[in-house]
């Protein structure tokens, strides 16, 4: 027992923890213009060509004080731009520059924005590429930085949380407000601030039967409430929060300052799903199915003795489509994987 207390504890250790410090931006690619080149090429870019990066970088080391900086800047700004708000000017060359940093996450989106992509900013400083590469990337824009695109998405399958976002129209525009919104379209087991997320994705395409969804949650829960108290571990299901999102394709998002009790109710619908437990490399073979906590959940959902319920979850998550959590498999894919290799 004190084995399984261990291993839920030691997986947890390795969750995706969200750092408070990542902000979260959306780039204008000039009505989709910049979209293809953005994506093919794997950068960002911001306009105002006449305010060159050298510029602001002279502009800034002359400068007796940031206040002095930003204020130089708006008077240059002014001379180029004289008919143009030189103030939003200066603050989004000033944001593009300096306050995008790596491991920022980006969204840019395509023409009517029927296309999203999200990607993870690869490098604080502005890109430098030679003249060949830059004049096959098709933009003319010189203030670059390097990106690694996660996702992209068709508006169809965006998550419509994100949809307000689009109404702004400036260069840039720093959308941290929806960070638990995007973070939740690109994983599905994660934690940030002081909760941990489960995201389950429900694929079903037609009208969703409220008894499925209503059966899935209730039934769900049940079994991880009877496992811990099987297994007399030191938490519960009861600070485990809900939302729901259910469109033609949404999600369940559970949330839990635990995240033990996360782990467990994700690591079941992983056994009612059974897919993906299996690594095979060349030298190493790994079967979770018979491994570690995930076995010893498998085998008490199959002594259940309420062979009924566990039926009606089965037959719910298949009629929901509910999608194996693929964060949580690479959780731990990764920690049998570290703790079977030789060493």
């Amino acid at each position: 027992m004190s084995n399984i207390k261990e291993q839920i504890s030691n997986l947890i250790s390795k969750i995706d923890n969200i750092s408070s410090e990542k902000n979260y931006w959306l780039i204008r690619t000039e009505a989709g213009n910049h979209f293809e080149s953005f994506n093919s090429f794997n950068f960002i870019a911001l306009g105002y060509e006449e305010i060159t990066y050298k510029i602001v970088k002279d502009i800034k080391e002359k400068s007796a004080s940031d206040l002095d900086f930003k204020n130089q800047l708006k008077e240059y700004v002014a001379k180029i731009y004289p008919d143009k708000q030189q103030g939003l000017i200066t603050n989004q060359i000033l944001r593009f520059i300096f306050e995008v940093k790596r491991g920022d996450i980006v969204v840019i989106p395509s023409e009517n924005s029927d296309y999203i992509s999200m990607g993870e900013i690869a490098d604080t400083n502005i890109l430098v590429q030679s003249e060949s590469i830059f004049n096959s990337t098709n933009c003319d824009y010189t203030k670059r930085k390097s990106v690694k695109w996660i996702k992209t998405f068709t508006r169809k399958n965006l998550d419509p949380y994100l949809y307000k976002t689009f109404q702004a129209h400036q260069a840039i525009n720093n959308i941290s407000s929806y960070a638990n919104i995007i973070e939740r379209s690109l994983g599905d087991f994660y934690k940030i601030g002081d909760e941990v997320n489960l995201v389950l994705n429900v694929n079903q395409e037609s009208n969703i039967k409220a008894t499925d969804l209503l059966f899935f949650g209730s039934d769900l829960l049940k079994l991880v409430d009877g496992f811990i108290k099987e297994y007399d571990l030191d938490f519960d299901i009861k600070d485990i929060d809900v939302k729901i999102n259910i469109n033609s394709k949404g999600k369940l998002q559970f949330l839990s300052k635990s995240g033990k009790n996360l782990l467990l109710l994700g690591i079941v619908v992983i056994g009612l799903n059974g897919g993906g437990l299996k690594v095979d490399r060349p030298g190493f073979k790994l079967d979770l199915s018979t491994d570690g906590l995930i076995k010893t959940i498998s085998d008490y959902l199959d002594r259940q003795q309420d062979r009924e319920m566990k039926v009606r979850l089965m037959n719910s998550a298949k009629s929901l489509e509910i999608k194996t959590p693929e964060d949580l498999i690479k959780l731990t894919k990764q920690f049998s994987e570290n703790k079977d290799l030789p060493k």
